[in-house]
């Protein structure tokens, strides 16, 4: 994604004599061009603080980037179109500030997974335990994606062993799943749920199970600034804005936008 510039005519004057008049060029001035990348499960929050933060931020045009955590890191020191960096796995973040890709890195949210079904829940599915039932259809996040490797915590955790596994490339591409009926049961993250306007439901387990997929089955998203990114001719005023993006996700209403999207955010 390169950057590009919009220009802004911010005015034009007229000087006439007789019946002469000419028309000055008008001044020109840069619009920042902010680069956020993120993991899928906060495309809703993030879409929404976007909306926010242009219409407080005129001047600053964003461009939301999403894609796997680790497949984002993997070549973020050169990227010189992204700002920010949203991961869904601190793992991931860890290794990127290690190689200087990443900076001031800040967990601001969490985010778990559930058992979850097509809408109706047309095979009963009650828990964990029914992921071992034959005739389900059951679909499950790649274990080495953030979903995938809190789905395993949890499995293993309530002794669950599922039969008739589907992998799928992330928590969004298997809740679509869900949701067009070709998979009976998975586990995804909380927010993709949310945002399926009621195609996909989460199934509600009671005691043990539900404490079980709030703890072992939680993953913790972090955000971070993007050096390369600043090293351009406008990198003054982009670092400024990602410092005013990052502050606006951590505030109150960043907050309350992250819960309204399905995640648990964090005190500030």
């Amino acid at each position: 994604m390169g950057r590009r510039q919009g220009i802004a005519v911010v005015g034009v004057a007229l000087m006439c004599s007789g019946l002469a008049c000419a028309t000055e060029e008008p001044e020109a001035t840069a619009t920042v061009s902010l680069g956020v990348a993120a993991a899928p499960s906060l495309s809703v929050a993030f879409t929404d603080l976007i909306q926010i933060f242009e219409e407080e931020n005129p001047g600053v045009r964003v461009h939301l980037e999403l894609g796997r955590s680790d497949e984002i890191a993997e070549g973020l020191s050169d990227r010189t179109d992204l700002n920010v960096f949203a991961s869904a796995s601190e793992e991931v973040m860890d290794l990127a500030v290690a190689q200087g890709a990443a900076a001031e890195p800040q967990i601001f949210a969490r985010n778990h997974v559930v058992v979850a079904v097509p809408s109706g829940n047309p095979l009963r599915v009650r828990g964990l335990g029914d992921l071992s039932r034959p005739d389900l259809r059951v679909g499950l996040c790649a274990p080495d994606t953030p979903c995938g490797k809190a789905t395993e915590k949890v499995l293993a955790a309530a002794a669950v062993e599922p039969t008739d596994v589907t992998w799928e490339d992330g928590s969004r591409a298997l809740s679509v799943r869900l949701a067009d009926n070709e998979m009976d049961v998975g586990i995804v993250y909380r927010t993709d749920v949310a945002s399926s306007h009621g195609w996909v439901a989460p199934v509600s387990p009671e005691g043990r199970e539900r404490d079980l997929m709030r703890s072992a089955g939680t993953t913790r998203c972090v955000l971070a600034r993007v050096p390369s990114g600043e090293s351009g001719p406008g990198g003054e005023a982009e670092r400024v804005a990602a410092d005013r993006f990052r502050e606006l996700v951590t505030s109150e209403r960043g907050r309350r936008t992250l819960e309204g999207a399905g995640l648990d955010a964090l005190p500030e």
